[in-house]
């Protein structure tokens, strides 16, 4: 995470002003209450804001790694309490050298040396206030995330179910359909009755899903199992497919209609362009927080691509990560006559509030 100083000169002025105004505060202190030289109470309370604000630039590598979410209590106090201490350490002993290499007078060594237990609160004070000044920075950068990820995320969904129905319902998929089961009526009634439910069913559910986020695994398999139905109609026994899932992962929770295009790209690269019989295969475990889904499909290398506008892919890269908030959650594989597609659902998230 990038120091809020560099990514922001607001919170830099903000922070240089307060050193100032500290530092005017300890000159004053200094030098009314104590018998000494004014330059001497400057140099003092110069040195030592200045010392305070560089070592405090580093505290903030201290706070981002030091979550409260992620250890407990006891232990994040435990290493404040220590990254304190070090730091009020350093602080007098640097001050202190670096003071006398600039005042050389024995009633002022005598002078700063007494005063340590005050400088050493004042340090611990100043201390905590920067590391709550920090984490709030961390709270506000993480609430403007949010934010920023939930409003993307709404518009990827609008996206994708405008690019999901222009697909459902696009005009060469229902007039294959409807061909195949007009055609069926004459030589295969009992077919072309099945093929009506099942086409039925998956226009249902296609429009049904846009109003929710998430669903189970099994239910979006479901509505493959259709999808693969209606277009084994058109290519009969050049389709195969097989789907393994584990009963962990039956019951997992997945992005509405995220399947869907990567069988769509299957059938559209794989299937259509091949001579021979083409099996696509899904595999579905859960490993740890994730349900890992493997699914890939032989092609023809030599076919000639169709061509098309290849956004179903980086669509649901795309979706994976504004939903889940990390990267890697998708990996596409292009072998010498296998294409593969790999994906990672995290799992831990899942009852979060529909955690973004």
């Amino acid at each position: 995470m990038t120091h809020p100083f560099i990514a922001n000169r607001r919170f830099l002025v903000i922070y240089l002003s307060v050193l100032i105004v500290i530092g005017i505060g300890i000159f004053l202190v200094l030098a009314l209450n104590n018998p000494v030289p004014w330059w001497f109470a400057f140099t003092d309370s110069f040195v030592n804001i200045v010392l305070f604000g560089g070592m405090g630039l580093g505290v903030w590598y201290m706070v981002i790694y030091t979550d409260p979410d992620e250890m407990s209590r006891l232990q994040f106090l435990g290493n404040h309490i220590a990254a304190a201490l070090i730091f009020i350490s350093l602080w007098l002993f640097v001050g202190g050298v670096i003071v006398h290499l600039f005042v050389q007078s024995p009633t002022y060594y005598g002078f700063y040396e007494n005063s340590y237990p005050g400088r050493a609160w004042t340090c611990l004070l100043l201390y905590v206030l920067l590391v709550l000044f920090y984490y709030l920075i961390v709270y506000y950068r993480n609430f403007r995330e949010k934010v920023e990820r939930t409003a993307q995320l709404e518009s990827m969904v609008k996206e994708s179910e405008l690019k999901a129905l222009k697909s459902q319902i696009n005009p060469h998929f229902l007039f294959n359909s409807l061909n195949s089961i007009a055609s069926l009526t004459m030589t295969k009634p009992e077919r072309a009755r099945e093929m009506v439910v099942c086409l039925s069913e998956f226009m249902r559910y296609s429009l049904k899903s846009r109003n929710e986020d998430k669903v189970t695994l099994n239910q979006e398999l479901h509505n493959i199992e259709l999808y693969l139905k209606i277009e084994k109609v058109r290519f009969g026994s050049k389709l195969k497919y097989h789907i393994d899932v584990e009963d962990a992962a039956g019951e997992s929770i997945v992005p509405n209609l995220i399947l869907q295009p990567v069988f769509e790209n299957a059938i559209k690269y794989g299937v259509y362009e091949a001579i021979e019989p083409v099996e696509i295969r899904l595999k579905a475990v859960v490993v740890a927080e994730f349900l890992v889904l493997d699914i890939e499909n032989d092609f023809d290398p030599e076919a000639v691509p169709t061509k098309g506008e290849g956004v179903g892919l980086r669509n649901i890269g795309s979706r994976l990560r504004v939903m889940y908030g990390r990267s890697g959650l998708l990996d596409v594989e292009k072998r010498m006559n296998t294409f593969h597609v790999h994906m990672k659902i995290p799992q831990d998230e899942v009852d979060k509030s529909k955690n973004i």
